[in-house]
């Protein structure tokens, strides 16, 4: 049978004690190791992290599930219908259309999050992901396509490998080798999935 544990938080609130302690009882249910848990709770509270920076306070879902070799911590929440100076506000973007002051690779994540909840108005997908992972990653819990995909972990980690500015690739290396969600977790996924943001956080035991 799955376990799962479920917690609604605000993005911008003070939850942290209470998600953690969420964090804390999965582990339990799960029978983890102390450095499996230490590990799971280290995710959530850089998970918590980021979402605090979003802005524009928002409901979100946050989920702990389990897997047979580890678990998935899983972020959900509705994109939000915005006009040119909510999007404006929300991204503080350059004429590349990218915020360039993203720093870090939880920032990353949080600058593909902020794209993704201006769904459906604006597609601007492109830069964050590869022609090959367009429609084609796999949800990991239900198996199913994600409808839209923005950024994965793994991809990402491809691209700097690749990255022929060496000065630049230092830097990506730097982020990844300094980020503890890099070294921990196996993969993040960021999508959009039967209308709703999605963030999946894969850690493997």
């Amino acid at each position: 049978m799955e376990m799962s544990r479920e917690i609604r938080i605000v993005s911008g609130g003070d939850d942290i004690d209470e998600v953690l302690r969420e964090a804390s009882l999965f582990s339990e249910m799960m029978h983890f190791s102390k450095k499996d848990a230490l590990r799971v709770r280290l995710l959530t509270e850089e998970t918590i992290s980021m979402l605090r920076t979003l802005t524009r306070e928002r409901e979100v879902k946050l989920s702990f599930i389990a897997r047979e070799d580890g678990c998935l911590i899983r972020m959900e929440a509705d994109p939000i219908i915005m006009d040119k100076a909510m999007k404006k506000d929300i991204l503080s973007v350059s004429s590349t259309g990218k915020n360039t002051a993203v720093k870090g690779i939880m920032g990353k994540v949080r600058d593909v999050l902020e794209n993704a909840f201006m769904m459906p108005e604006m597609y601007s997908y492109a830069a964050y992901t590869s022609p090959s992972m367009m429609g084609m990653t796999v949800d990991v819990t239900s198996g199913q396509l994600m409808d839209a995909v923005y950024w994965t972990l793994a991809d990402y980690k491809g691209k700097v490998e690749t990255e022929e500015d060496s000065a630049k690739k230092r830097e990506q290396w730097d982020e990844l080798e300094k980020s503890i969600v890099s070294n921990i977790a196996d993969d993040v996924q960021v999508g959009v999935k039967n209308g709703h943001v999605v963030m999946n956080i894969i850690y493997k035991k």
